[in-house]
């Protein structure tokens, strides 16, 4: 690859670093000032609905204007945002009713930045580095969710939310002069801007994903994968916090973000290996699937950090792995539209998975558990929090059982040939 999509790499790593330490202080911040979890499950439940809604309109855009162009709108626009809110903290004006619209403009925002990132990433690399530049660039976020809340909450008990917020926008303007390096391809359409048009490109993409088998197989089986991985998100650390404190579920977070960064170096060092080989998405899956199994037999912080190690690495792997064969099947005219597809169906489940954990937890955790006790101890063992447990087991058996039942899918497979096949001849 050009040298010049390394110092892209370090720009976004600066960028992306800087805004997961806003989002962990803002995160910080409404606990601190409401007392409850569920004032921030709300805020990222708002982001993560309207980013599902809003993501298939991202990809027109990105396929109708210049891609590198659009993602310095969107990033200068996320800037102005975080400004404002940053404003609103130093005049001790802010307010959670307040954060509510910015949470809606975040959601639209950042998932159309997202979705016209990934295009662009397959506009300046050649087919045949498309798993490489999608494993180079998972490290970047993968460095920053390891960086980004222990630099957050440092400069946050210094300087406060607005000190996090200049900080990321220096280091959103440092990755928007590493972008203007690269040169904006010219994008050609043939018609106006205009909601019947909007309406008729997103036909023609759903059109082309129905022809993609291999691509919709797999996206589908991912929908229905980060379904179950909203439970986890949910029930980790009240399982966690019923038998250690604060510092437990940091060591088990933390070693989940190494194991992304390690899985992305992986990805990286092995990256022609990889491309096309979905074989290894799906023993990627199983492993995945393994390591809740693991996590949730026994309250033991040790259990937990090889499983948070376990699935980080063999979910940077899968990832790297899927992002590679959309890349490389797409073309520049449907890249947008596509990867916009991609995403919106990939995590619309996700909500729904961290909606309902939450209350089916607490009914096995309260009601159902201590009643079957007898019966469900030799599973997940004795104690507190071993209901969430339960449910985290159940969560890994399914999740074991859908790549299990994947293993020798037709669609997975010819998908596999076509993105050799496409790679070979760039």
């Amino acid at each position: 690859m050009e040298r010049k999509v390394y110092l892209l790499w370090f720009g976004q790593t600066v960028s992306w670093t800087g805004s997961a330490m806003s989002f962990f202080a803002i995160g910080v911040w409404i606990y601190e000032t409401t007392g409850k979890a569920s004032a921030l499950s709300t805020i990222l439940f708002i982001v993560a609905i309207v980013g599902v809604v809003t993501g298939p309109f991202g990809g027109v855009l990105a396929d109708r204007f210049p891609r590198k162009t659009l993602i310095i709108i969107f990033d200068l626009t996320i800037a102005v945002l975080m400004c404002v809110i940053g404003y609103f903290a130093l005049n001790d004006i802010l307010t959670l009713p307040l954060l509510i619209p910015f949470a809606l403009a975040f959601g639209i925002f950042e998932i159309a930045h997202w979705t016209t990132w990934s295009a662009f990433l397959g506009d300046v690399v050649k087919k045949n580095e498309v798993t490489k530049v999608s494993a180079l660039f998972e490290s970047a976020e993968a460095i920053s969710v390891l960086i980004g809340p222990l630099g957050g909450a440092f400069i946050y008990s210094f300087f406060g939310l607005t000190g996090v917020i200049l900080v990321d926008v220096i280091s959103c303007l440092f990755g928007i002069a590493t972008i203007t390096l690269f040169k904006n391809k010219k994008i050609e359409t043939k018609s106006e801007l205009t909601f019947k048009n909007i309406y008729l490109d997103l036909v023609e993409a759903y059109n082309w994903l129905k022809k993609q088998k291999g691509l919709l197989s797999l996206v589908l089986i991912l929908a229905i994968c980060n379904f179950l991985w909203g439970f986890t998100q949910v029930l980790l650390p009240p399982m966690i916090l019923s038998f250690t404190d604060a510092r437990g579920l940091g060591i088990v977070e933390s070693s989940i973000g190494v194991a992304f960064l390690f899985g992305s170096m992986i990805s990286l060092r092995l990256a022609d290996k990889l491309q096309g080989n979905l074989k290894v998405a799906i023993y990627m899956g199983l492993l995945g699937g393994l390591s809740l199994v693991l996590g949730s037999i026994r309250p033991s912080i040790i259990l937990l950090c090889i499983h948070g190690v376990i699935g980080g690495v063999s979910g940077t792997v899968q990832y790297t792995v899927s992002s590679g064969a959309w890349l490389a099947i797409t073309t520049e005219d449907i890249r947008g539209r596509a990867l916009a597809l991609r995403g919106t169906i990939a995590q619309m489940l996700r909500p729904i998975g961290v909606l309902i954990a939450g209350p089916l937890g607490d009914y096995l955790e309260f009601d159902f558990y201590p009643n079957n006790v007898d019966l469900l101890s030799p599973i997940v063992g004795l104690g507190p929090g071993r209901g969430y447990a339960l449910l985290f087991f159940i969560v890994g058996v399914v999740y074991v059982g859908i790549w299990v039942v994947n293993l020798n899918n037709k669609n997975l497979r010819t998908l596999s040939k076509q993105v050799k096949e496409i790679t070979k001849e760039s």
